[in-house]
């Protein structure tokens, strides 16, 4: 294990986008164009792979949504890999909507969600 300095961010990420022959390994996007993100672990710094900048973010955002308001036993914090794959696999099962049900807030002419109505004061 080896803990790099600053100054060799910029080499391996170079290093790192290459050996990904240019690829986001989340998307399938292109590194090529703009500045990759060397993307790690926050919990424990581990270097994982270079990542285009959105798939960066998002990654980031995902992990702290789950940890915001989540109970300290549930899943989301104990295992979030897990919890994301359940979350996968709950999408592909109710992608057909095997409940028959459509919920009022959607709006099936226009196949969108329909605007929250503001409350006025």
């Amino acid at each position: 294990m080896r803990i790099l300095k600053t100054a060799d961010l910029a080499n391996i990420r170079k290093q790192y986008t290459a050996k990904q022959k240019y690829i986001c390994p989340i998307c399938d996007g292109t590194l090529a164009g703009g500045v990759p993100m060397l993307d790690h672990c926050h919990k424990t710094g581990h270097v994982r792979a270079t990542l285009c900048r959105s798939c960066n973010e998002g990654e980031g955002r995902v992990l702290m949504g789950m940890h915001m308001r989540t109970p300290v036993t549930n899943l989301a914090k104990t295992d979030p890999a897990a919890w994301l794959r359940r979350l996968a696999d709950y999408w592909d099962h109710h992608g057909e909507n095997p409940s028959g049900l459509i919920h009022p807030t959607f709006d099936v002419k226009t196949g969108k969600q329909r605007p929250k109505k503001r409350r006025t004061k």
